[in-house]
């Protein structure tokens, strides 16, 4: 059956949602390196300025606070496997699906429905 309505080169919503998780995936994986990176080389920037505070009490907060942050990047990092195996698992049960047009998508038969 030729299908006329679909042009060459359309993407199947399923493979398309799965492009998309893989590049979030990829981007929230950079912005965990990239921020721990960069944070860590600002904080050694400036250190010499906080250090040179001379209120305790504000240099020990701005301290408190900088140590505070790098605790949530840590545990923030440590779940991205977790998320990436996830993302793994979904885009292979989405594969199965789609190609079994289980996950809704096109068949190839009668769909039902009045016309």
């Amino acid at each position: 059956m030729d299908i006329t309505y679909r042009k060459k080169g359309n993407i199947n919503t399923t493979i398309m949602a799965i492009i998309y998780l893989i590049v979030g995936v990829g981007v929230a994986a950079l912005v965990l390196i990239f921020v721990g990176a960069l944070g860590g080389q600002t904080y050694n920037l400036v250190q010499n300025d906080i250090d040179a505070i001379s209120n305790d009490s504000i240099k020990n907060y701005t301290k408190e606070g900088v140590v505070s942050a790098f605790k949530a990047l840590k545990s923030t990092g440590s779940y991205l496997p977790i998320v990436v195996l996830a993302v793994v698992i979904f885009i292979v049960l989405g594969l199965i699906l789609g190609m079994t047009g289980a996950g809704g998508g096109y068949s190839g038969g009668y769909s039902g429905g009045a016309l």
